[in-house]
């Protein structure tokens, strides 16, 4: 009976070594098979990505009925945005200038309003001061143009500047306008910017 008693209790440890060896190889195994299916997870996510087009279609146009083109001429690059559907064409000449290390301090584009009347669009540093009205000074002439700013944020200043008979008459002689603005800190800072190359943009445009 003692006999049969122990064979019983030994035979119960062994069930219960067993299960419990059993139960750890189990666990090893759910284990290995999560991370060997996390590591599979990895390899299938994405490493590349499609980069998105620069061009952001306005709304209700389709893919392909949006063209824009480049086209750089002396001096100045000619950007034209087509609506292919409403067969629509909005283009603007620009200039952009930068400092030594390529920093844009100054930038000035040729748009035009809704009557179609031109207008330049004047930009400078963010850190200018908007109570001192941008100066403007064509070639030849003796005083500068005041313009005021319609507003900053921290990158850039912006003003407008119709396109008048003066205007007009130096982007047909293609000289030079001297741009002057001052920054917050009381820096001034003197930009020459040439007019050359415009009248051929202008000519660009069909």
């Amino acid at each position: 009976m003692g006999c049969r008693c122990r064979i019983e209790l030994h035979a119960k440890l062994i069930m219960k070594k067993t299960c419990i060896h059993s139960t750890f190889i189990l666990a090893i195994a759910v284990s290995s098979f999560f991370t060997l299916n996390t590591a599979f997870a990895q390899d299938l996510a994405p490493k590349y990505f499609i980069k998105s087009s620069e061009v952001q279609l306005p709304d209700g146009v389709g893919w392909g009925q949006y063209k824009r083109t480049i086209q750089p001429f002396e001096n100045w690059t000619l950007i034209c945005d087509e609506n292919l559907k409403k067969k629509e064409k909005v283009c603007n000449l620009s200039q952009i200038i930068s400092d030594a290390s390529g920093n844009q301090v100054f930038c000035w584009s040729l748009a035009a309003t809704a009557n179609s009347d031109p207008f330049m669009i004047l930009r400078v540093l963010g850190n200018t001061d908007q109570k001192i009205p941008l100066k403007v000074k064509f070639s030849g002439r003796d005083t500068a143009i005041d313009v005021t700013y319609k507003g900053c944020n921290e990158t850039v200043c912006i003003a407008m500047m119709p396109v008048g008979p003066i205007t007009r008459e130096h982007i047909n002689k293609g000289n030079d306008v001297t741009f002057a603005f001052t920054e917050v800190s009381g820096q001034s800072l003197e930009i020459v910017a040439p007019l050359k190359g415009l009248k051929s943009g202008l000519a660009g445009i069909k």
